[in-house]
C-alpha cells in the first residue's frame, strides 16, 4: 500500500491530536499493533478503513491530501516586498489568496466590485505573484506557506494589521474572539517552557486549517487569525511611570526623556 497514504493518516491524527493510544482504544486493538501497522505501511482496505473510522476521517479526504502536505516555506523576493509595501491593498489580496481564498471570497469578504477584483488580479500578475486565468481566476506562483520578513519594508504593514486586530478582538470578546492579557512574574525557564507549548498549538492549528482547507468545501471555512506575543516584559516602554506632577526634584528635562524613551530592540 502506497506509504503517502499513512503518512497524509499522520497528519491528520496529529492535526486532531489523536495519539496511537487513543487510536488503538477506538479500534479495539492494542497500541503495539496501531504503531506496527503505520511502521510496516501496509494493512488490508478493510483495516485501513477501520482506522480512517476511529480516526473520524473520511478515506476520500485522506486519499486527496496525500501530496499536500504542508511543505517548506517560501519567501517573496525582497524587490516584490518593497512594491507591495507602497500598495497596502495590494499586499492584503495577495495575503487572502496565500490563505486560500478564492478572488470570489476576497469580494465578499471586503465588498469589492469584479473590476475592482480583476485590476488587483491583474496588478499581481504584473508583480509575477500569480496567473490569471478565465474570469477572475488566478492561480499562485508562489507556493505557500509564506514566510514573510517582518523586519523588511512591509514591517509597518503588519504591526498595523496585527494592532487593528488586537483591538478588533477586545471589542469582541465571547462574541467573534478571544483576547488574554496578563503580566506574571517567572523563572526564565518556566517562560521558555510557556513558549515551546504556545509554538506547538500554533503548529497543530496550521495543521488543523491544512486538513480544513482540502477537505472542506469554501463556503464551509471562515478565516481566522492567531496573534501571539510573549516575551519578557518591558513594562519602562510599554507601561512608563513618569516622576510625580508634585515631584519638586523632576526637571522638565526628566520628564521628557522619559517620554521619549525608546522601545527596547
Amino acid at each position: 500500500m502506497n506509504g503517502l497514504i499513512f503518512e497524509a493518516l499522520k497528519r491528520t491524527l496529529k492535526a486532531k491530536g489523536v495519539t496511537y493510544r487513543e487510536l488503538a482504544e477506538r479500534m479495539g486493538v492494542s497500541e503495539p499493533t496501531v504503531k506496527r501497522i503505520f511502521h510496516e505501511r501496509n494493512c488490508k482496505l478493510d483495516r485501513l478503513m477501520e482506522i480512517c473510522a476511529a480516526a473520524a476521517v473520511e478515506l476520500e479526504n485522506v486519499l486527496g491530501s496525500m501530496n499536500r502536505g504542508p511543505g517548506p516555506v517560501n519567501h517573496i523576493a525582497p524587490e516584490i516586498e518593497r512594491k507591495l509595501a507602497g500598495r497596502p491593498a495590494l499586499l492584503f489580496v495577495f495575503v487572502m489568496l496565500s490563505e486560500k481564498f478564492t478572488p470570489e471570497g476576497i469580494m465578499r469578504s471586503q465588498g469589492l466590485s469584479e473590476a475592482s477584483m480583476f485590476l488587483y488580479l491583474r496588478d499581481l500578475e504584473e508583480l509575477g505573484l500569480v496567473a490569471l486565468g478565465r474570469g477572475l481566476s488566478a492561480r499562485l506562483l508562489i507556493e505557500t506557506p509564506i514566510q514573510w520578513n517582518f523586519e523588511g519594508p512591509l514591517r509597518p504593514l503588519f504591526e498595523m494589521t496585527n494592532k487593528n486586530f488586537v483591538g478588533w478582538a477586545i471589542t469582541h470578546i465571547d462574541k467573534e474572539a478571544t483576547f488574554v492579557s496578563f503580566s506574571r512574574r517567572m523563572r526564565p525557564e518556566t517562560a521558555e517552557m510557556v513558549r515551546r507549548e504556545a509554538e506547538d498549538l500554533a503548529d497543530r492549528a496550521k495543521l488543523l486549517a491544512h486538513h480544513d482547507q482540502h477537505t472542506t468545501p469554501e463556503d464551509g471555512l471562515t478565516g481566522y487569525k492567531w496573534t501571539f506575543a510573549f516575551g519578557a516584559t518591558p513594562f519602562e516602554a510599554i507601561m512608563p511611570i513618569g516622576p510625580h506632577p508634585r515631584d519638586a526634584g523632576a526637571t522638565a528635562n526628566d520628564r521628557a526623556a522619559k517620554a521619549r524613551r525608546p522601545m527596547p530592540a
